[in-house]
């Protein structure tokens, strides 16, 4: 590796020491209001709304839409993810759920708004396993003293100390949202006992920057059952794949003993991985529901106007029951933005 790239995963071990640093003294300071983590302030929603149970409708911007305001949730069970040369199967489910509204002059189609607890909500799964063990991750034997002890240790206890897991995580806020594509900033943690609990593909300075782009292999619209108390209110119930083809996948982070020995390592990880990786060689697929809550009441000419669309999708939450009797019709992708006009 040339010197100019070493200086720059030195100043990238620098950054994160400090980042820590400042991140011990803070939560020193907050804890006791950090305790708590924030909820979604409603009982959970039930029969047609059951998949909106962390969508942002107490944020007081969710209330200032003129058009539409909308909880996703999406919900994938089955997909492959490729970083570099290295392709894994996801098999924890993969949950993601925000709010969208449009706020006075938007000149985009929505803004985004984090669920409750922020991020970290944003997106939720669990770690999958990455087909390759540790020591051929490192590419073990090797000449470097930090990378071959972790090689030797690898291989004598061998178990979870030969596996490696990697868990997504929310890297940064949702922009660009256009129904059937986002923005969406990830970060990769790998996990093994040997390589430390900070080891990252990408991080939140420099995520994979993912735009998904859904196609929508059924869908269907289903009103509120109440369309007196909740006016232009319907859930849409849709199986969707999610892809990407062109999303940069950054180098290895953070990985190791800790400290300017991790520096050997991450550089072993990227060699063997193919890491960083650029556009065209990474992808992304992913299957599953990906429905959506929307209330449209503010843009609707025959109500007395101004209405508040958060405040009406939270009463239909707060009112609904298990029983499902509503009829379901088709609806193309076509269809869903011409009601979001």
């Amino acid at each position: 590796m040339n010197s100019s790239s070493r200086r720059f995963r030195r100043a990238l071990w620098l950054s994160a020491a400090a980042a820590a640093a400042v991140t011990v003294a803070v939560t020193g300071l907050t804890s006791s209001v950090a305790a708590s983590p924030a909820l979604p302030g409603y009982p959970a929603p039930q029969g047609i709304y059951a998949p909106f149970t962390n969508c942002p409708l107490n944020s007081q911007v969710m209330h200032e839409s003129t058009q539409f305001t909308l909880c996703i949730g999406a919900l994938a069970v089955n997909g492959t993810i490729t970083l570099g040369n290295i392709t894994t199967t996801v098999v924890s489910p993969v949950q993601v759920q925000f709010g969208a509204y449009t706020p006075p002059g938007a000149t985009n189609y929505a803004t985004v708004q984090a669920p409750p607890g922020g991020l970290s909500k944003q997106l939720i799964t669990g770690p999958d396993l990455i087909p390759e063990s540790l020591t051929t991750a490192l590419g073990c034997p090797s000449s470097n003293a930090t990378v071959e002890a972790l090689c030797k240790k690898a291989t004598s206890r061998g178990g979870n100390y030969n596996t490696v897991y990697a868990l997504a995580q929310s890297a940064g806020n949702i922009t660009n949202f256009d129904l059937t594509s986002w923005t969406q900033p990830i970060k990769f943690q790998l996990i093994n006992p040997l390589l430390g609990s900070s080891c990252y593909i990408g991080q939140d300075g420099l995520p994979a920057v993912l735009n998904p782009s859904l196609t929508l292999n059924s869908a269907n619209i289903v009103y509120d059952p109440d369309p007196t108390a909740h006016p232009d209110t319907f859930v849409i119930v849709a199986n969707a794949t999610a892809s990407d083809t062109t999303f940069v996948a950054p180098q290895v982070t953070g990985c190791g003993p800790g400290g300017a020995a991790n520096i050997a390592v991450d550089e072993a990880i990227d060699a063997s991985a193919g890491l960083p990786a650029a556009s065209g060689v990474n992808s992304l697929t992913l299957t599953g529901a990906f429905d959506i809550a929307a209330c449209t009441a503010s843009s609707d000419s025959s109500l007395p106007q101004p209405q508040d669309d958060a405040a009406i999708l939270l009463s239909a939450f707060k009112a609904s029951s298990s029983a499902m009797p509503n009829a379901r019709h088709a609806i193309t992708a076509a269809q869903i933005r011409k009601l979001l006009k």
